[in-house]
């Protein structure tokens, strides 16, 4: 009998019931069992909110694929333009933009609306085209005259000469003279463009100077007796 009862009690805890020790006939049935699960309620709120946000996700990525799509042709330098350059088609390119990006630019269809017009700042090579860097200007202007004036690299300034860079014409004496006593004359310019001649490895800068003193500019710079020096940047 004893071993009967250790039989039967070892039997019903395997199976998640409770054994009366008194009267191993009697099974009480435990609450919680191996068996047993809890049930989770899931609440309809919470499952309605989730659904909401993925929504709202969906709705602003479609905004934003549709928003980087509107994009527009506009014209950008392919090549650096020097200022008073005059803009021929092929300076020019087609690049697409963001139409919401805020860039000055000129649209592919003015595309003739530039060309033939020169160019009233330097414009680097891709560069969006601004609508403010273009002028019908004629250069020179009236009261100023272009000159080039051809010089060796001892008589520039060892940093490039930009187109716009105000410069200062200098007389020099000849080689065997001496130095001047006096003060050497000079004409102020400002940069048109400048062209390396390859074959002497000298520089023909073109520069805008006053009327009056073209005459002066011009004879002076076939002698080659004049330097090129470079006046300040700061605006």
């Amino acid at each position: 009998m004893v071993f009967e009862k250790i039989r039967t009690t070892a039997k019903s805890k395997a199976i998640g019931e409770d054994v009366d020790p008194d009267n191993p006939t009697v099974r009480r049935t435990s609450d919680f069992t191996a068996t047993s699960r809890t049930k989770v309620r899931r609440r309809p709120v919470f499952l309605a909110a989730g659904i909401a946000l993925v929504v709202v996700f969906v709705i602003g990525a479609v905004a934003l694929v549709n928003g980087m799509r509107q994009v527009t042709n506009v014209l950008v330098v392919s090549q650096d333009i020097a200022q008073g350059q005059q803009i021929t088609s092929q300076d020019l390119t087609t690049k697409q933009v963001n139409a919401d990006a805020g860039i000055a630019s000129v649209a592919v269809e003015d595309k003739a609306t530039v060309v033939g017009q020169v160019a009233a700042v330097p414009i680097p090579s891709g560069t969006v085209l601004n609508p403010n860097a273009v002028t019908s200007a004629v250069i020179p202007t009236k009261g100023l005259t272009l000159v080039g004036v051809t010089v060796s690299y001892a008589k520039l300034p060892a940093e490039p000469l930009r187109a716009g860079d105000m410069v200062r014409i200098v007389d020099t004496p000849r080689d065997q003279d001496d130095s001047p006593v006096q003060g050497p004359i000079t004409s102020k310019a400002q940069v048109v463009s400048t062209t390396l001649i390859e074959a002497t490895q000298e520089t023909t800068v073109d520069v805008l100077v006053q009327a009056d003193e073209a005459s002066w500019v011009s004879a002076r710079a076939a002698t080659r007796r004049v330097a090129i020096v470079l006046d300040t940047r700061e605006k």
